[in-house]
């Protein structure tokens, strides 16, 4: 067992995205550096993303795309090395108007269940201001707090559901303009890439609020083949279905997070989510 499985043996993630797909984007290779380490990682999409755009009839229909979208989502942790996944049945584009304190109580339930260490979802950007991201990653934050606390959700006691305090949450984030140099790149050799039909510079937030920085180098290709697992959401222009891997070994090297609890100072930045906590755990 080499010194990263020896140290990671026994640690848990647990990251809460809105949409099949959010995953991979955000954090494929990081869920996979760590599945390879020996972490237990698991995940709780909020929609099944039935919304989402078609890339082709032969894919999906409206009626049916959740249910594509489900397994594609599937594909993607098995590669991801992700054991666990949970969807908590909110509709796409509607999260922000669901039932928040339903919600928490899932997502509380979830965090005692599991009792993982590591806990990661979106920022307030949303990565790009998506209304779901925002929603799903304010409701992440609070059951992060209430699942340590025995007042919130006794009824969970009753189920054998002790109180869990996970050490650490993080948001995902991208740093300002790397959206925008990767499909300035890509567009050199395919004129017509693009990142859906959004602006990449809508993408990013200021470096300075990045705390986190994780080396998934290695993981770059795994990250890629699980995002081209969500074929009904790639179409023939998409950036990740035209980027090729040498381009893509570039971009998607790295992956950003800021640490959202507990707040600290930092003088370098981390390049572990589990940095600081006990080796023994």
């Amino acid at each position: 067992m080499n010194e990263h499985n020896r140290r990671n043996k026994g640690r848990s993630l647990l990251a809460v995205f809105a949409h099949p797909d959010d995953e991979s984007l955000t954090m494929g290779g990081t869920l996979a550096r760590y599945s390879r380490q020996g972490v237990d990682l698991s995940l709780i999409c909020a929609t099944r993303g039935e919304w989402g755009p078609i890339s082709d009839p032969s894919l999906a229909t409206r009626e049916n795309l959740g249910q594509v979208r489900e397994r594609e989502l599937r594909a993607a942790c098995e590669l991801l090395g992700v054991r666990w996944l949970q969807f908590l049945d909110c509709f796409d584009g509607q999260v922000m108007h669901s039932d928040w304190s339903e919600i928490e109580e899932r997502l509380v339930r979830y965090i005692r269940l599991i009792k993982p260490q590591v806990i990661v979802t979106f920022g307030p950007d949303g990565i790009y201001g998506h209304p779901d991201h925002i929603a799903i990653g304010q409701l992440t934050a609070t059951a992060f707090n209430s699942a340590g606390n025995e007042a919130c959700f006794p009824e969970h006691l009753e189920e054998g559901l002790k109180p869990h305090q996970a050490e650490k949450l993080y948001y995902t984030q991208i740093p300002e303009g790397l959206v925008s140099q990767m499909v300035e790149a890509v567009r050199a050799e395919h004129s017509q890439a693009r990142i859906w039909d959004m602006d990449p510079g809508s993408f990013g937030v200021p470096e300075d609020t990045i705390t986190t920085i994780i080396d998934v180098s290695k993981h770059a290709p795994t990250k890629l083949k699980a995002l081209r697992c969500h074929r009904t959401q790639l179409d023939d222009n998409n950036i990740f279905t035209v980027i090729n891997e040498a381009t893509a070994r570039i971009f998607l090297a790295e992956e950003y997070f800021r640490l959202a609890s507990p707040q600290r100072n930092f003088e370098t930045v981390e390049t572990d989510l589990f940095e600081g906590l006990d080796d023994t755990a």
